[in-house]
C-alpha cells in the first residue's frame, strides 16, 4: 500500500533565507471556511476559538482566519489577494492530493503546467484564490542570468497521477512538509509594488 505520509521534509522553498511562515485571512463564516482548509487540504486544526482559527500540519501553522461577519465580499477588481499557493514536498504528494480532491468532489477553478511547477487552482468558499502545486526539480529549471523561464500551459494530470499506485493511494492529511510557497497579490501600480517589496523591504 502507498504510504500515507511519506514526504516530511520541508520544501526548498521554506528553506531559503526569507521565505513564508502563515498567512492571515479575515472571513465571514469563520466555521465554513476552516471546514474547507481541514477537509479539502488536510490541515489540522490547531486552534479554534470564536474569533480565530489557525490551521497547520505538524505543528507548524500556516493559515490564520480571523473573524471578521462584516468583512466585504472580495472583489477582484481591486487590490488585495489573488491566492495563497501551497506548495507540496513532491509530485507524489500532489497527486495523492489531487485524487484526495477528485473523491471529494472538490471543485477546480483551473491547471496549469508552469514549466518550473506544476499547480491546481481552486476558490475557497469567500471566493479567497488557492493553489496547490508541486515545484519540478530546480536543476532543471531554465534560466537567463537571474531570469527564471515560466509558462502556462493545459497541465497533464495524468502524468501527476502515474506517480503514484492510484489504486492504494491514500491521503488522510496533508504531508508535513506542506509549506506556503508563494503568495500572489493584485496590485493597481506594478511600479509602486515593486518599489515597496524591493526598495523598502529589499526583495529581489
Amino acid at each position: 500500500m502507498d504510504a500515507p505520509n511519506p514526504s516530511a521534509v520541508p520544501t526548498a522553498a521554506s528553506r531559503a533565507p526569507v521565505h513564508i511562515g502563515a498567512v492571515g485571512m479575515m472571513v465571514r463564516d469563520l466555521d465554513r471556511v476552516t471546514a474547507y482548509y481541514r477537509d479539502m487540504l488536510g490541515l489540522t486544526e490547531q486552534e479554534h476559538t470564536q474569533q480565530v482559527a489557525i490551521l497547520g500540519v505538524g505543528g507548524v501553522a500556516l493559515l490564520e482566519l480571523i473573524h471578521r461577519p462584516d468583512a466585504l465580499p472580495d472583489d477582484p477588481r481591486e487590490a488585495g489577494l489573488y491566492h495563497t499557493a501551497f506548495l507540496m514536498p513532491t509530485r507524489a504528494d500532489l497527486a495523492r492530493w489531487i485524487l484526495h480532491a477528485a473523491k471529494a468532489r472538490v471543485a477546480f477553478t483551473g491547471a496549469s503546467d508552469h514549466d518550473v511547477s506544476e499547480a491546481i487552482y481552486l476558490d475557497d468558499p469567500e471566493g479567497n484564490g488557492v493553489e496547490v502545486y508541486s515545484d519540478r526539480p530546480r536543476e532543471k529549471w531554465r534560466r537567463d542570468s537571474k531570469l527564471i523561464f515560466q509558462k502556462t500551459d493545459p497541465l497533464d494530470i495524468d502524468a501527476i497521477i502515474r506517480e503514484i499506485d492510484a489504486a492504494t493511494a491514500a491521503y488522510p492529511s496533508a504531508p508535513e512538509g506542506l509549506r506556503i510557497g508563494h503568495i500572489h497579490l493584485r496590485v493597481g501600480d506594478v511600479a509602486r509594488a515593486e518599489a515597496l517589496y524591493c526598495g523598502v523591504l529589499g526583495l529581489d
